[in-house]
Formats: structure tokens, sequence, C-alpha cells
């Protein structure tokens, strides 16, 4: 039992321990030695020499010292994975040794750690701008920086541990720079003694200066002083109230537009953190939009070359209309984009002429049902005016979103219904789905850029469409609105005049364009 009992207790050792023979041979060692070394399974055996393993030199120093000391040798060595092991080796009464490995590089970051939290204590004390001092109990110094020396002129026997805190206040008093008042000095330390919390209070010196003097307890009974010079200070605090009465009016009144102006700071910062937060979501989502289309291209090019030159037609035609619908996904999301920003910079360029909105809107639904094949449109359009005067080009951008939020927001259903007609001056034009709908409470936001409804989680999107749709209609002085519930679909309806009424309606301030 006791060679078990003893190799069980070698291997729960936290060292890594080899034990050597009168010949430095190996004779016994743990797993943890093998760890600690960062050697592989068998590279440390029974039998093997000394020579073999790591810190072997220091071993031979301390071997060949046996005799004279008979002393545990202690060194240190670096291994090649940069880590720091602590080696100690013992010797016997027989002639064998024992090598006790333990990895050290925790405890000398650690230590290093603390050697630079010194320095940098030593140094923040040192520039310090305020006079630091700290007594014990008995108000003997036990430290102060240069700044409490240069602040009383002290000699350097005066600033040394030690110091009797009578001896300063003395020397001090003999300067001409003692309290003026002695029997109010120590007010502040008896006040942070009752309070167990620091006070602080100015006092009076004979040079006329004023020091406020901050006084924090120890528990031990000692104390941690600051002295701070704050004659300016005082000296305008005093101006200050010699001209309070003349001012108290002004002053009230500017503080309250200064809380004014908090508050609507305040709101400008939440509505920055806001639309930050927005931007940020935006980023994320914009990634997955693009992604999906040129994940979609990349797989159907590697689908062609698989093929080598045996393509069939059917599937050529079937790659080229996904390459095609993705890559028309792709330039509508970079329109968007593009869009969205020239909108914000005012140089959106917004071309009136004669729109054809019937032919617009059914070149929009043909478009769309290319690339939603799982969907049909029912158009009723015959109501509409041949011409109306708009940018084609931008109105494209407006019916192509509003089909293609249709076509996602309702995956599982199959008909999008597009209406329209005329209505005194102006054409309405309505699109359906009986899709997710929306909620009510995040109806009024819909049209924010960035946001999202909670119903679209899962549903890809950026969050900028149905912002750029409405800024856009209302740069052609029209109106959109929109009906839904969740789960009984969405109809947005958009408002178009026939013939617009002078120039961009002064009403919208969320871009500056170049009409023509």
């Amino acid at each position: 039992m006791m060679p078990h009992s003893f190799e069980s207790i070698l291997e729960n050792l936290p060292q890594g321990v080899v034990l050597l023979d009168s010949a430095n041979m190996v004779t016994t060692f743990n797993s943890r030695a093998l760890e600690v070394l960062g050697l592989p399974e068998g590279a440390l055996r029974k039998g093997m020499d000394i020579d073999e393993l790591p810190g072997t030199s220091d071993c031979r120093v301390a071997a060949c010292s046996r005799s004279s000391t008979g002393k545990p040798q202690g060194s240190q060595f670096a291994l090649p994975d940069g880590r720091m092991i602590s080696l100690t080796c013992a010797p016997s009464r027989e002639g064998s040794w024992i090598l006790s490995y333990e990895d050290i590089s925790t405890l000398i970051r650690v230590e290093d750690s603390l050697a630079e939290q010194h320095h940098r204590f030593d140094a923040a004390l040192s520039n310090m701008p305020h006079g630091l001092c700290m007594f014990d109990s008995t108000k003997s110094l036990i430290l102060c920086n240069a700044s409490y020396a240069r602040m009383y002129n002290l000699p350097d026997r005066l600033t040394r541990p030690g110091t009797p805190l009578a001896d300063i206040l003395v020397y001090r008093a003999e300067q001409g720079n003692g309290p003026a008042d002695t029997a109010t000095y120590f007010d502040v330390v008896f006040e942070a003694t009752a309070l167990g919390a620091p006070a602080s209070q100015n006092i009076a010196l004979s040079d006329g200066r004023i020091v406020k003097i901050t006084h924090n307890p120890m528990q031990n009974g000692g104390y941690v002083a600051t002295h701070e010079d704050v004659t300016k200070t005082v000296r305008l605090a005093e101006e200050l109230r010699r001209h309070h009465d003349q001012l108290e009016v002004t002053v009230r009144n500017r503080t309250a537009e200064v809380e004014r102006q908090a508050r609507e700071l305040e709101r400008m910062l939440a509505q920055e953190r806001n639309i930050n937060e927005l931007q940020r979501q935006f980023v994320a989502m914009a990634s997955h939009e693009f992604r999906t289309p040129l994940a979609i291209i990349d797989a159907a090019a590697q689908r062609l070359l698989r093929k080598g030159g045996a393509v069939e037609p059917e599937f050529l035609s079937d790659k080229a209309e996904q390459i095609r619908a993705s890559v028309s996904r792709i330039v509508d999301l970079m329109e968007s984009i593009l869009s969205a920003g020239r909108l914000d910079t005012g140089t959106i360029d917004i071309s009136y002429g004669a729109c054809a909105l019937r032919s617009l809107i059914r070149t929009c639904c043909e478009r769309q049902s290319t690339i939603s094949k799982t969907h049909s449109f029912m158009i009723d359009i015959d109501g509409l005016p041949e011409f109306i005067e708009a940018d084609p080009r931008t109105l494209a951008q407006v019916f192509t979103n509003l089909l293609s939020n249709a076509v996602k927001y309702a995956p599982g259903t199959s008909e999008i219904r597009i209406a329209a007609w005329e209505e005194i001056g102006n054409v309405k034009v309505s699109i359906s789905d009986d899709g997710v709908g929306i909620d009510a409470e995040d109806v009024p936001r819909l049209f924010q850029r960035y946001f999202r409804a909670r119903t679209s989680t899962g549903i890809a999107g950026t969050g900028i469409g149905l912002n750029l749709v409405k800024q856009i209609v209302e740069l052609h002085q029209g109106s959109i609105e929109v009906q839904s519930a969740r789960g009984c679909g969405s109809t947005f309806t958009v408002t178009l005049p026939i013939k617009r009424h002078g120039g961009v309606p002064a009403n919208n301030d969320s871009a500056i364009t170049r009409a023509s």
C-alpha cells in the first residue's frame, strides 16, 4: 500500500515533480511535470538522464554543490512558449534528488503589475497639484508629497516619516504660514471623525492665503488630508457675492434659459442616440440584404460551372433568371441607399414631366413577378388618367419598393392587389396584401428611417425603403398612408396630384432638390 499511496500523493501535487537517483537518472515523476514543462506524453520517462530535462544546467550546478551546502537550490528559466518556470533542486540523504517545477508566469505578471502600479502611484503622488499628507493615530507623519512641502516651505527633515505634526505646525508658525486661528484649525478633524467620512474646511493662513483642507479619517485612527490653495477662488467668490444683488434677475433668467437649453439638448441627445442605434441596426441589416442576392448569384454561377458545356436551355434560363433577379435586387438596394443619401445632402434630382403612370405601374408589377414567382398581381388601374406631371424614375422606386414589401411580408399568401383611380385632381394608388400586418403601436413610426415593425422579425430588410418612399411622394406634393393590423395584411395608399402646384412643397424639410 505504501508505493500506491506515495504515487497518489505525488500525482495530486500542484507542482511538477521529478525524482532522480544518485546518478542523476529519472526514477519517478508525476503528470503535472509534463504539463508544467509543456512536454508531450512519453517525453519524460524513467531512466532518462537529467541533461534531457529543461533547466538541467542549474541542476548540474546544484548537484556539484550538494556536498557543500546540502540545501535546496532554486532557479528560474523560460520555456520556448514564453512561460517562466521555477525549479527547486532538493537533495536527499541517500544522494538522490527531488526536482520541483512550478509555473510562475502569472506570479511574475502580478509582481510586474504591482511594481507598475507602485510606480504610477509614486508618479501620481509626485505630480499632484495639491498638497497631500498622511498621519498615523499618534499624529506622526507617514508620508507627504512634494506639493505639500512646497506649500509650507518645509525642509527635508520635516518631511520624513515619523515627524510629529506638532513640529510641523511650530515650524510653519515661525515661517509665518501657520493657521491664522489655531483654535478652529482642527475643527475639520472633529467633523470628519463624527461623520466617519471626509470633511472639508477653508483655513485662513497668517500669510493671507486660504487653504482648503479635506480630512479623510482611516480606520486605524490615522488620516489622509489634502491641502488645496483656493485663495483666488475664495476672493473671486467674494467678489461675485458683492455683485449678487445686481445680477440676481439676470442670473434667474439665464438659469431658466440654460434649463430650457439643457432639456432641448437632452432631447436632441436622446434622438441622436436613437438614430445611432438605428444606424447600427441598418448596417447589420444592409450587410445581410446584400449578402443574400450575392450568395444566390454565386450559387447559380457555380451550378453553371459544374455543368460545363452540357447546359440544358431550361437550366441555363433558370439560372440566368436567378442571377438577373439577384442583380436587380442588389441594384434596388444600392439605389435605395444612394437615394436616401442624396435626400440627406439635398442633391437628388426630380425631373418633372409627362408620366404615364399606368404603364409605369404595369412595368413595376411585371418586373416584380419575374423576381417573385410565388405571387400573382391583380391589377385594376384603368381608372387612371393617361398622364400625370411627375418624375417616372423616382416614382418607379416608390412602387417597386411597395410591391417588393407586399411580397416579402406576405410569404404565406399568393395574391397582391393593385388598384388605382382618379379623385378630385389627384390619383390614388393602393397596394394590398394579406400578410403578417403591422401592430397598431408601430404604424405611426413606420416611415421613420431604419425603423422596422415587430412583425418583420426574421424577414430581411434595411428599414430605409418606406422612409425613402414617403420623402419621394412628399417631394411630388403627395402623401402616403397605411391601414394594417397584425395578421390581417396591409394596404398602402399613395396620393399624387395630377398636376403639381408651384415648386417643392414648403413643409418638406427632409431634402432640398433640384427640380427641372
